[in-house]
Order: C-alpha cells, then structure tokens, then sequence
C-alpha cells in the first residue's frame, strides 16, 4: 500500500498553488483558473489536493504538519534562506538535532509545513531478522 494523495482544505486555493509551486517545486495538474480546487503533483507519485474551506473558522490541529524531505542539509539551509529573503512567515530557525536539519513554517491558511534532511539511522544487523 502507498499513500497517493493528500486533501487540505485552504481559504485561497490560488495563492496556496503558486505557493506550493514556488517554493516546493510541485505542479499544477488541474485548472489554473478554479477558485475551489486545484490538484498539484510532486512528479514522484504523490498528489496535494488543495480545497476551498466552507468553514472559514475552521482550524487544523496545533500539531498537524505536513513535511518536506530534502537530501542535503545544505539545501535545508538554502530553502530556510530563500524563504526568510522572501518575506514568508511565522517560519523558526533552522533547528539541528540529533533527527537531523530541519525547519518549520507556515503556507496559506496557516497550514504548518516541516522542510528538513533527516539523519540516516545506523541498522545494527543483531536488529534485522535473519541478519
């Protein structure tokens, strides 16, 4: 089983397209041109849905996050720059921990959004069946 798609309800479904399209590299595949629906893809196999929210007073939990991973810690860096350079906020430091380099910010509609480079875990072969 894969995950396929992900469906986040959003006040503006244009700005959060040229959002996700801007700074996360992720395609329109439906009509530019609908207030109510855009369909977006990461050319990997995964596909944000972004809707137009009924409830304008609804909220995502505190912790409900969705998450970037990039390769390259530098490139967590760079992203983290490029982001601040532009205006975009509330967004944290860059955080380093033994997880890895990541940071977190906030998209259209307050939508919470992880960008990070998280360290490979070492496999101790006494931990893998058979192994």
């Amino acid at each position: 089983m894969k995950l396929n798609h992900l469906d986040l309800q959003v006040p503006d479904v244009r700005a959060a397209v040229e959002f996700f399209e801007r700074y996360f590299d992720l395609e329109l595949c439906s009509n530019r041109k609908s207030p109510a629906i855009a369909i977006l893809s990461d050319r990997h196999g995964f596909t944000l849905v972004l809707q137009r929210t009924q409830d304008a007073q609804a909220s995502y939990p505190e912790e409900f996050h969705i998450g970037f991973h990039i390769d390259d810690e530098d490139e967590v860096r760079r992203h983290h720059a490029r982001l601040v350079a532009d205006g975009i906020g509330p967004i944290t430091d860059v955080i380093q921990n033994n997880r890895g380099v990541m940071f977190y910010c906030r998209g259209p509609g307050s939508i919470a959004i992880e960008v990070g480079c998280m360290r490979r875990r070492q496999v101790d072969p006494a931990d893998v069946p058979n192994g």
